[in-house]
């Protein structure tokens, strides 16, 4: 029953009252919206990262960034003792090189990422220590520098709301500090560690390694309109970066600097844009909104959802990656590469299509962030064209896209198997299950998957490959990085062409769409190949079975994400298939000669655990992520090159690990572990578009709610036996039309748009329907960034 005062207006102002205080003092009837007490800023503040250390390398750091823009604050080893340099990075800072036509594969030193350059604060003294808070609630960076002269004071962030660094430095007892820029050359990376004698030798490396690759013009320095600017043009002049900044104050008391990055192709703009960014900048610090529009970003995005949970370590990790992720994603912006906004030398320089960009655009579905992480949808649509030109020409109406690609999606793939581009589509389907978003589902993701697809069939006729069986076979695909990992019928394909198929099914049913091709579906999920299988589970393909370590969890695939393999009906062989990876990846005698376990092998060990149940080996995983040698003290990590995607799919894990909606089922608590005996989540977000709230005390849920957006089938699995189920305050538990149970214990409830329903062992008015933060002690906080606590890692 929802009370309102609108209810109560013609009525005598004692009945009002009589109401009023009725709905304040009813538990039950409270409790039919579940109650968040959480101060956010306080609570946020004890996951802020410090420094008590002297950050001096790029995975110490202090990091900021609005998805466009971003920084790293340390002090760079190439630099003087007096230097403290803030090293900028634009997202889509790249080259756009031409190859001789499409087939050319030199996109590593062609299409990369770029350097940028970096401002220098030169004190007079030596740098000595740090003080320094990253504050998550804020997004901003302050704190002290102390030199042997004396210190300085700086406050520093990337705006939300606009495309421009901040950085405010205030001198100290006679510090005086001199902020210079300093543009890098814009290598490529990857050549430049060719030419250096490094990379793989023989074959497309040798190619690129003798490539004479003629350098752009260098980078010209001028003042426009009182600002700075450095102006880089690229190669044959396509594509260019501007990099403006102004600097005011005296260096010797407080001075402020701003600056702003615009890259365009094919566009010839940048310094018009940066110049307005400045202006709009100056504009709003005047009117003294600047910092305030910045914050009001932040403080309407964390409220969008809450975790807490009686671990404050992996507590603080998560909310961590919440920041990370909006610091390098933005609905408007490029879909994520691997390094983010924040450049650093790598030789890994584009978006990997294999594993990572997947990972990563799964962080932002559960934690209800989703206008964040729609850049991999938007960006798709905005490019959808080119991913047609990475297919020979005469497979018309079919996409596909190479393993590897630059942000304009432009990487051919040849006459094979579009496995890469079906896997990201399944990313673009999964931002449209979360967001109960059926019609871009249709509209746009659709015609998509029918290309992709098409892609698939043509490569089918062109390699036919009889059995005797009266199956479809695949010739020749790959599963991503098993050494050997190329022959036939590999279950990583045949998981992504059975899901393509049976997504275009669904949907086509969905709306009625009738499509002409829709017997050309039917027939691969009738007639394609099964899923390998031996003794030990699944194979990697026919004839390579899995008995070499592998970090990558490709063969796995159709049991998570895709779900075609499910804990309902397989989980035998999951468990079996699940276990015997691992033991052959980590414990093997045979991993001396094999690529390291990454940090995306524990996460993705963490979340299927999670979906079979097993509590405690969940996160067995899920601790060992943060003990990875490859983990930094900012959570940043990396393999010999950054890579993100493996801490933002922490953030994963905990979600699998407190809810899941694989298979359309909505299951609590499925995967949490004894220790987590307490713990709670205000609006998580599920498949079908729901919003889901739980709490847990002393190990027994209290109370779920879950509420509905837009209709869905609701099918809810919760370790509370025998709920008692409130609808909107309405106890409907014995109404057999509203609510049914099966016999593996799942609850179907008829939940209507809009409608709100409740399952507590308990009746509303006895049930604590409140949120709160767990508490810590003081030794519990601030457990990252690089300082006496984080010696522990």
């Amino acid at each position: 029953m929802n009370l309102t005062l609108n209810k109560y207006i013609n009525k005598s102002a004692m009945k009002l009252w009589v109401g009023i205080m009725f709905f304040l003092l009813s538990p039950g009837l409270r409790g039919q919206q579940v109650e968040l007490k959480v101060d956010y800023e306080a609570f946020l503040s004890r996951h802020d990262m410090l420094w008590d250390r002297i950050p001096h390398r790029w995975e110490v750091s202090p990091f900021s960034g609005n998805g466009n823009v971003g920084f790293l604050f340390y002090q760079s080893k190439d630099e003087a003792k007096n230097v403290m340099s803030i090293f900028t990075g634009r997202h889509d800072h790249a080259d756009h090189r031409e190859g001789v036509d499409k087939t050319d594969q030199r996109l590593w030193i062609y299409r990369s990422r770029l350097p940028l350059g970096h401002f220098n604060l030169t004190s007079k003294g030596d740098i000595t220590g740090v003080d320094l808070r990253l504050s998550l609630w804020n997004a901003e960076l302050n704190g002290t520098v102390y030199t042997s002269t004396g210190a300085y004071q700086i406050k520093g962030y990337s705006h939300s709301c606009m495309d421009v660094i901040y950085f405010e430095t205030i001198a100290q007892k006679g510090e005086e500090i001199l902020i210079t820029w300093h543009p890098e050359e814009p290598i490529p990376p990857v050549w430049e560690t060719l030419q250096g004698g490094g990379g793989p030798k023989g074959g497309n490396w040798d190619k690129m390694r003798n490539d004479p690759m003629p350098m752009p013009p260098k980078a010209s320095i001028s003042k426009e309109e009182g600002f700075n600017l450095c102006y880089q043009s690229l190669y044959k002049n396509r594509g260019e970066t501007t990099t403006a900044w102004e600097i005011s104050g005296d260096a010797s008391g407080t001075q402020r600097l701003i600056a702003s990055i615009h890259h365009s192709f094919p566009e010839h703009n940048s310094k018009k844009i940066v110049k307005d960014n400045l202006s709009k900048a100056n504009q709003t610090l005047a009117n003294n909104t600047f910092n305030a529009l910045h914050q009001q970003w932040w403080h309407a995005y964390y409220p969008l959802s809450f975790i807490t949970i009686n671990d404050t370590e992996k507590e603080s990790f998560y909310w961590i990656q919440m920041y990370k992720f909006a610091s390098a994603s933005r609905g408007n912006g490029p879909i994520m590469d691997l390094m983010g906004p924040w450049y650093h030398k790598t030789f890994w320089p584009m978006v990997w299509g294999d594993l990572n960009v997947e990972l990563q655009y799964w962080t932002h579905l559960t934690a209800n962030r989703l206008s964040v992480g729609a850049s991999l949808p938007n960006w798709i649509d905005k490019h959808a064209k080119n991913l047609e030109d990475n297919v020979p020409g005469h497979w018309d109406n079919s996409m596909a896209i190479a393993a590897l690609f630059p942000q304009d999606l432009i990487a051919y793939n040849g006459a094979k198997v579009p496995d890469m581009l079906a896997w990201i589509l399944h990313d673009y389907w999964l931002h449209c299950q979360y967001a109960g978003d059926y019609e871009r589902m249709r509209d746009n993701l659709f015609p998509l998957l029918k290309k992709t697809m098409n892609a698939y069939l043509h490569y089918l006729k062109e390699n036919p490959l009889n059995m005797g069986d009266g199956k479809i076979h695949i010739k020749n695909s790959w599963s991503p990085e098993y050494p050997g990992g190329h022959g036939v019928d590999m279950n990583f394909t045949i998981g992504l062409m059975q899901w393509t198929a049976q997504t275009l099914i669904a949907i086509n049913h969905k709306h009625g769409l009738n499509d002409p091709l829709l017997h050309e579906w039917q027939n691969i999920v009738d007639n394609l190949i099964g899923f390998q299988i031996d003794e030990n589970g699944l194979r990697i393909g026919r004839d390579v079975p899995f008995d070499t370590p592998h970090r990558h969890y490709s063969h796995l695939l159709p049991f998570y994400p895709l779900a075609l393999l499910t804990t309902e009906n397989d989980s035998a062989l999951v468990r079996k298939s699940l276990d015997h990876w691992l033991d052959v990846s980590i414990n093997s005698e045979k991993k001396v000669n094999a690529m390291p376990v990454t940090g995306y092998t524990a996460t993705g060990a963490a979340s299927m655990y999670a979906a079979l149940g097993d509590a405690e080996k969940a996160y067995y995983y899920l601790d060992f992520l943060i003990k990875h040698k490859n983990v930094s003290s900012t959570t940043m990590y990396a393999e010999g090159n950054p890579v993100i995607e493996s801490p933002l799919s922490f953030a994963t894990c905990v979600h699998d690990m407190l809810l899941q909606s694989m298979g359309g089922v909505i299951n609590v608590f499925p995967g949490t572990p004894e220790r987590w005996g307490d713990a709670a989540f205000k609006d998580l977000r599920t498949q079908g578009a729901f919003l889901v709230s739980a709490k847990k005390n002393n190990g027994l849920t209290q109370f779920v709610e879950i509420n509905s957006l837009i209709g869905s089938p609701c099918v809810v699995k919760t370790d509370i036996v025998n709920p008692i189920i409130y609808i909107n305050g309405k106890d409907v538990t014995k109404n057999s039309r509203i609510v049914q149970k099966d016999e593996k214990g799942r609850l179907t409830i008829d939940l209507k748009a809009g409608e709100t329903v409740i399952l507590t062992p308990h009746t509303l008015k006895n049930t604590n329907f409140f949120i709160e933060a767990l508490p810590v002690n003081d030794s519990e906080k601030n457990l990252f960034g690089y300082s006496k606590k984080t010696e522990r890692l």
